[in-house]
């Protein structure tokens, strides 16, 4: 992977935003996809039925009989032979669907994003809470920001929130698909319909899937432009706790063992510190970043599986305390777990033994090559 955006969210200690604003993207590439095919069905239905009606009237000049025979229109969807008007219903369900949990995402990511620590707990976030709680931030301003503010009561957003509650709560909305045999025109429209008094009107399917998909591919764009170009010139104020990459000590026997890195005798995670600031807590992700490598360009990042992980005094390099995850979790690098910055807390008094026990005993110590500085000594050579 080499996208700038996870470059510059990295480096502005918000990486774990980066997931939500792929989610989104994705899901506007699957209504994006969604949309192409209901077009393809829409226009090959009226196709196919201009070309029957125009041989009604073939027939009805050539013989003096023209008969329109009833009929029933059916697609291959992937193998599973549907109606077409059934075709149309789950397209528009699907589209209108992906773009109403888009809007869920969207907040996921712009949340954590813009406000980094304060960000608010996952399950509690909704448009209207995030517009609340930046709005706290006087460093967020200008268009977007206002823009932001007013999507709640946006028509365009209503649609789509109105839409989608009518179908999770209520009734089924049905495409309207029509043939006007006389004139040899189609049309398919979404049925007016009405939630809370608001009111929308019938129109024209794939004008009003196109809009609505628009809409929230340009609010995409435009969060990332906003969210760039703050970042160029500004960090995040709400994340003095994370860190990345703590950095690994190993000792082993002879030189080719640590070649091999095979049997450390002794093993340790650790970060420096300057003991007169050391916090309470520090919150660690793992990280490959090698965008500034010409040759290479890849960034991937990382939960922290460190079980333990030690304070060395930046000057003296002696152990002065350890850091220990605040939660009861097993992460491993690549895991079920959503990406996170993992919060350990520092413990300053009575850590030896559990010191002890990490540097001599733990017997499922790695060293996470490439996400990991590491000091080796080697007690038959030179460090």
């Amino acid at each position: 992977m080499s996208d700038t955006l996870l470059k510059l969210l990295k480096d502005k200690k918000v990486a774990d935003s980066y997931q939500f604003y792929t989610s989104c993207d994705y899901k506007l590439y699957f209504a994006e996809t969604s949309l192409q095919a209901l077009q393809n069905i829409v226009e090959n239905y009226q196709t196919d039925e201009a070309e029957r009606v125009a041989k009604v009237y073939s027939d009805a000049i050539q013989t003096g009989v023209g008969k329109y025979s009833a009929h029933t229109n059916t697609v291959d969807y992937l193998g599973v032979e549907m109606r077409v008007t059934s075709l149309m219903d789950k397209l528009t369900m699907e589209i209108l669907g992906l773009l109403h949990n888009f809007f869920d995402t969207y907040a996921q990511w712009l949340n954590s994003a813009l406000l980094g620590e304060n960000a608010l707990l996952i399950k509690g976030v909704t448009l209207s809470k995030l517009v609340q709680k930046i709005g706290t931030c006087p460093e967020y301003t200008g268009t977007f920001l206002e823009t932001l503010k007013g999507l709640p009561s946006d028509s365009q957003y209503g649609y789509i929130a109105d839409f989608n509650n009518i179908l999770k709560h209520r009734y089924q909305i049905y495409v309207d698909n029509r043939f006007d045999i006389l004139s040899a025109t189609g049309s398919v429209s979404i049925p007016s319909f009405t939630k809370d008094s608001r009111t929308h009107i019938k129109e024209d399917a794939l004008k009003v899937l196109k809009r609505s998909l628009d809409f929230c591919k340009q609010l995409l764009s435009d969060s990332r432009e906003f969210i760039e170009e703050y970042y160029l010139s500004n960090d995040c104020k709400y994340v003095t706790h994370r860190i990345y990459n703590p950095n690994t000590y190993m000792v082993f026997e002879t030189k080719e063992d640590a070649r091999a890195f095979r049997s450390p005798k002794n093993h340790y995670y650790f970060i420096e510190v300057d003991p007169t600031s050391i916090q309470d807590e520090y919150h660690v992700m793992l990280c490959y970043d090698r965008m500034d490598n010409p040759d290479d360009k890849r960034i991937k990042c990382y939960n922290s599986g460190y079980p333990i992980i030690m304070l060395k005094d930046k000057v003296t390099q002696s152990i002065i305390g350890i850091m220990k995850p605040m939660d009861s979790e097993v992460f491993k690098l690549e895991d079920e777990h959503e990406l996170q910055y993992r919060k350990y807390a520092t413990v300053r008094h009575d850590y030896q033994y559990e010191m002890a026990m990490a540097i001599c005993e733990d017997t499922n110590f790695t060293y996470y090559m490439y996400l990991s500085d590491a000091t080796i000594v080697t007690l038959r050579g030179d460090k």
